[in-house]
């Protein structure tokens, strides 16, 4: 089982101001980490809800402690490994508790609704959540990251999310996805930290006249998929609808930690 715990602060950048910011972080001492250290690597997720999608308002309600579920790929067709995720919020702060499985416990979990035989508390609780509030899998979510870190200190990381899209999907590696984009050219950079963030960084924010911005992939999701869902979503995040792309603390006591990641 893996335990991240941090805040995060995200912003959207548009085009023009892409490549001035990230070159001001690389100045900054920042490089690239071991995941991107090639290029940006692709993040694909697929979230559960219910059928009234409970998840979604408490997101968007801002409730304290919800939990997202979600399986997660590092590859747009079936590869090892998958990561099984549980995720936390309250305001900023974030606590994520994860763990890997192969795609041949991922497709047995799909089949059957159960986990092989295992005694991972990550993957007893995705379980037993799913099954409690009869949770099922509603789209998929895909993007390019970078990821940047500095080189000694390890409580600060920094990602640029490129090509946002998502589709409406019943399962992680669907045959023909109808994939809707998010920001066009625009990104998102996320500031993620444990401790208190460099002076360097809040002047970055500032000079470039950055804005936090509230922005649940998830939520923006189901607001193109299922803009009945939630009318006028899709505005106020400014998207292009229908532009095709080329206590939910329930369980969860039992994980509190205070280790870092």
């Amino acid at each position: 089982m893996r335990v991240t715990q941090r805040y995060e602060y995200k912003y959207r950048l548009d085009t023009a101001k892409i490549y001035p910011v990230r070159y001001q972080i690389l100045a900054s001492g920042l490089e690239r980490d071991y995941y991107s250290k090639e290029r940006p690597y692709f993040v694909r997720s697929l979230y559960f809800d219910t059928d009234d999608y409970h998840s979604l308002f408490e997101n968007r309600g801002g409730l304290c402690s919800r939990v997202k579920l979600r399986i997660r790929s590092y590859s747009p067709i079936p590869a090892d490994p998958l990561s099984v995720e549980l995720k936390t919020k309250a305001g900023n702060f974030s606590l994520k508790y994860s763990t890997f499985i192969s795609c041949a416990w991922y497709e047995t979990f799909m089949e059957t609704g159960h986990f092989p035989a295992n005694d991972d508390p990550v993957l007893i609780e995705f379980e037993r959540l799913v099954h409690l509030l009869a949770l099922k899998p509603k789209v998929i979510i895909e993007y390019e990251r970078e990821g940047l870190r500095p080189r000694r200190a390890s409580n600060l990381r920094i990602t640029i999310d490129r090509g946002i899209r998502s589709a409406a999907a019943g399962e992680l590696f669907p045959a023909a996805p109808a994939f809707r984009v998010h920001y066009g050219r625009g990104v998102i950079l996320e500031i993620k930290s444990l401790g208190k963030q460099p002076r360097w960084l809040n002047q970055c924010v500032r000079e470039h006249g950055l804005r936090w911005v509230a922005n649940s992939k998830y939520v923006q999701s189901i607001a193109l998929s299922r803009p009945d869902v939630i009318a006028g979503s899709s505005s106020l995040l400014r998207m292009p609808v229908g532009g095709l792309a080329a206590d939910a603390r329930i369980g969860l006591g039992k994980f509190r930690t205070t280790s870092n990641a």
